[in-house]
C-alpha cells in the first residue's frame, strides 16, 4: 500500500487493471441484482431493452429487460409486441413478478377491459410498491376512470401519480395530462364535482373554473390564472403550470388597421371568389375602423399580392382560397413574416407555420363530428362507407383517428367504387353487426345505400354527410331518407333570417354557394379573434359554419350541427 501511495507511476499502472476488479466487488452500489431496476422508471425506448435481451446470458435478466421493455411498448402503443413478449416469461422471482402485475393491468386498461384492469389492480399490494411503480398504478386507475369518461376519478388517480412521480418531466407531463382531463370535460363536471377535503383536487378544480369562466375574455382570464397561482402558490401546478396555459400570459388582443384578402375575382373561379367576398363583407357590416383590400389572384400572382399587401401596410392577409397559391404561401414563409395570415383552405404540404391558420370547409371536420355524435348515440359499432377516392381516405382516416380516441379500437371503414360495391359490402359478415352506419355520398348515391341496408334487415341507424345535402331533394326523396342524421353548417339552421333569405336569393339556393357565403362571413370573425384563437387554449367562436377553434397546426375545427329528416322535413337536432 505504501509503495501505491509513494509511487505515483505505478499507480497509474496499476488503477487500470485494478478498477474492473473494484467495480466487480462493488455491485452493492446499483443494487443486488438487475431485477432492482425494475422498481425505477424505465427511461430508454423498447429497441433499448431489446438489445439488451440479445446482449444479455442470464435469463432472470433476460426476463428483467423484457419486463422493461413491454413496459415502454405500452406507451409507445405496442401493445401486441408487449402481450407477446410477456407471454415469452416464466419462473419470475417475486420482484419480477410484482412488476408484471402492474403491466398486465395497464395492458387491459389499454384494451378498455376495464373490469379486468381493475380485478388485476385489486391483487397489488400497494405497500410493497416502490414511489416509481405506485406512480404507474396510478396511472392505471387513471386510464381505466377516462375509458370510463369518469374525469375526476382520473383526475384524482393523476393526483396519486404527481404525488409518487420525482422526474421533473414526468410531473409535468402528468400535470399537462391532468389539466387536458379537466379542459375536456363538460362545465356542468366541474362545477358540481366536490373536492371533499382533498387540497390538491381543490386546487385544480379551481383552476378549471377560473379557465371556464374567464376563456372568453383572454385580457381577464391572465388575472384570472395569476391569481389562482397565488391562492393556489403550494399546488404542484403551480409550481410547474399546465404547458398549454403558459401561452396566455403572453397574450395580445387582435388589434388591425388593414386586412388585404386574395380571392379569386375572375376568370373560371370568380363565383366562388365572389360569394366569398359577399360573406366576408357583410359580416363585416358597418365596420369603417378597419381598411379592407381586395386582390384577384387570378390576375396577381400570390407573391406579388403577399408583397404588395406588406407594403401596403396590411396586417393581416385573409387567403388565399385555391389550394396552388396555399402552397405558394407555405412554402415561402419568410414572404408572410410579420403578418398574421388566415389561408382559406389547406394542402397536403400544410404544416405549422408560424402566426399562419387554416380555414375551410373541410370533409375532415365532418367525420369528426360524425364519429363524436355516434358515440354520444350510444353507437359503438360503427360501418363507414366511403367513396374510393382522396376524399374517402381523408374522411375514413379522420373518423377513424376519432373513434381511435373515444373508443380505443378502430372503426370498420369500407370504401366503394360504386354503389352496387356498396351493397355487397353492406352484406359482408363483418358489417352485419353495426349499430350505425355513416355515410359520404351524393344524395343519389345515399338512396341506394339506404335501399341496400333495408335490404339487408339492418336496423342500423344512418347518418350522412353534407355531401348529401343539396337544395334539389324532393318531398319524396326527403319520406326516403326518413330518420337519417346528417351534419351541415348551422347557417342552415337560420333559414328564416334575412341574411340567410339575402343570400339564398343571391346564390339561387345553391347550397354549395350558401355554405362558400358562410365561410366569407366567418373568416371575417376569425381573422378579428386572430390572437385569440392562436393563444388562448380551447378560445371558440359560434359562426356560421360551426363552433370554430384552433387544432394543431392552426388547422381551425368546426363543431357542425346535425340535422334529421322526419317525415318529408329537416329538422335540426340539439
Amino acid at each position: 500500500m505504501t509503495i501505491l501511495l509513494q509511487g505515483t507511476k505505478f499507480k497509474k499502472r496499476l488503477m487500470p487493471l485494478l478498477f474492473p476488479v473494484l467495480l466487480a466487488g462493488c455491485t452493492n452500489l446499483f443494487g443486488d441484482n438487475l431485477a432492482s431496476t425494475l422498481k425505477n422508471d424505465a427511461n430508454a425506448s423498447s429497441d433499448f431493452y431489446m438489445n439488451k435481451i440479445e446482449q444479455t446470458k442470464d435469463q432472470e435478466d433476460q426476463q428483467t429487460y423484457k419486463l422493461l421493455a413491454a413496459r415502454v411498448m405500452i406507451t409507445e402503443n405496442k401493445i401486441p409486441q408487449a402481450e407477446a413478449l410477456l407471454g415469452e416469461l416464466k419462473d419470475l422471482t417475486p420482484e419480477q413478478l410484482l412488476d408484471k402485475s402492474i403491466i398486465d393491468a395497464h395492458i387491459s386498461a389499454a384494451k378498455h377491459k376495464n373490469g379486468q384492469a381493475t380485478s388485476q389492480l385489486r391483487l397489488i399490494d400497494l405497500n410493497k410498491l416502490s414511489p416509481s411503480q405506485k406512480a404507474r398504478y396510478y396511472d392505471v386507475v387513471a386510464r381505466v376512470a377516462e375509458n370510463k369518461n369518469d374525469i375526476i376519478d382520473a383526475v384524482k388517480a393523476r393526483i396519486q401519480m404527481d404525488a409518487n412521480l420525482t422526474d421533473v418531466q414526468r410531473k409535468q407531463e402528468n400535470i399537462d395530462r391532468t389539466w387536458a382531463l379537466l379542459r375536456s370535460a363538460n362545465r356542468g363536471v366541474i362545477n358540481g364535482a366536490s373536492a371533499d377535503g382533498n387540497a390538491a383536487l381543490g386546487g385544480w378544480l379551481a383552476l378549471a373554473k377560473a379557465y371556464n369562466d374567464n376563456v372568453s375574455q383572454p385580457a381577464q382570464l391572465s388575472r384570472a390564472l395569476d391569481a389562482w397561482k397565488a391562492a393556489y402558490s403550494n399546488h404542484s401546478a403551480a409550481y410547474l403550470f399546465p404547458t398549454e396555459l403558459k401561452s396566455v400570459n403572453n397574450f395580445q388582443q387582435t388589434q388591425l388597421n388593414k386586412i388585404t384578402v386574395l380571392l379569386p375575382l375572375s376568370g373560371d373561379a370568380s363565383v366562388i371568389g365572389s360569394t366569398v367576398r359577399s360573406g366576408f363583407n357583410d359580416a363585416r357590416g358597418e365596420d369603417t375602423t378597419t381598411q379592407v383590400e381586395f386582390i384577384d389572384t387570378i390576375t396577381t400572382p400570390t407573391q406579388d399580392a403577399v408583397a404588395q399587401a406588406k407594403q401596403g401596410g396590411s396586417s393581416a392577409i385573409v387567403g388565399p382560397l385555391l389550394k396552388p397559391n396555399v402552397d405558394t404561401v407555405i412554402n415561402n414563409p419568410s414572404a408572410i413574416q410579420g403578418i398574421d395570415v388566415l389561408a382559406l383552405n389547406s394542402t397536403h404540404n400544410s404544416h405549422t407555420v408560424n402566426k399562419l391558420c387554416y380555414f375551410g370547409l373541410s370533409p375532415e371536420d365532418e367525420s369528426e363530428s360524425a364519429a363524436d355524435r355516434m358515440w354520444n348515440d350510444n353507437i359503438r359499432t360503427p360501418l363507414v362507407l366511403v367513396p374510393q377516392s382522396d376524399l374517402g381516405q381523408r374522411t375514413g382516416s379522420a373518423f377513424n383517428v376519432r373513434w381511435q380516441q373515444l373508443s380505443g379500437v378502430d372503426a370498420n371503414i369500407k370504401f366503394f367504387n360504386s354503389t352496387d360495391d356498396a351493397a355487397v359490402l353492406i352484406q359482408d359478415g363483418s358489417s352485419q353487426s353495426a349499430d350505425g352506419v355513416y355515410v359520404v355520398a351524393t344524395a343519389e348515391e345515399l338512396t341506394d345505400i339506404k335501399s341496400a341496408l333495408t335490404n339487408a334487415s339492418s336496423n342500423a341507424r344512418v347518418y350522412a354527410s353534407s355531401r348529401s345535402n343539396s337544395s334539389n331533394s324532393t318531398p319524396e326523396y326527403r319520406l326516403q331518407m326518413n330518420g337519417v342524421r346528417f351534419s351541415d353548417i348551422p347557417f342552415f339552421k337560420e333559414a328564416d333570417s334575412g341574411q340567410y333569405q339575402k343570400i339564398n336569393q343571391a346564390t339561387g339556393g345553391d347550397y354549395s354557394l350558401i355554405r362558400l357565403y358562410a365561410m366569407g362571413a366567418d373568416a371575417w370573425l376569425l381573422i378579428n379573434k386572430f390572437n385569440e384563437l392562436r393563444q388562448v387554449p380551447g378560445f371558440s367562436v359560434s359562426g356560421l359554419t360551426g363552433h370554430l377553434s384552433a387544432g394543431p397546426n392552426c388547422n381551425i375545427e368546426r363543431s357542425m350541427s346535425w340535422f334529421e329528416y322526419q317525415d318529408g322535413n329537416v329538422v335540426p337536432l340539439n
